[in-house]
């Protein structure tokens, strides 16, 4: 999937599933914004983000070849979407 498309898709579930507050700030994210710092995920939404990435790239995740924090970035949850290993 494109990056752009699959930044606004990601941004896109997370308008869904963050409270009101949050909301404005997913339209500044950029790539490297660490979503768990922002307070936009807690490790509970980590989960829930891994699932919608699987099944909107096709892409199984296996969580034990990755570092956890490589979820909390655009550009992290893209590159394991691409299958680029992180640890």
């Amino acid at each position: 999937m494109d990056k752009d498309k699959f930044y606004q898709a990601v941004k896109e579930f997370l308008a869904e599933a963050v409270e009101e507050p949050g909301r404005q700030a997913l339209e500044e994210i950029g790539e490297d914004d660490d979503l768990f710092h922002m307070g936009l995920i807690d490790s509970h939404m980590v989960i829930r983000l891994v699932i919608f990435v699987e099944e909107t790239t096709g892409t199984e995740i296996d969580l034990a070849e990755h570092e956890f924090e490589v979820f909390y970035t655009l550009r992290g949850l893209h590159s394991v979407a691409e299958g680029i290993p992180s640890s």
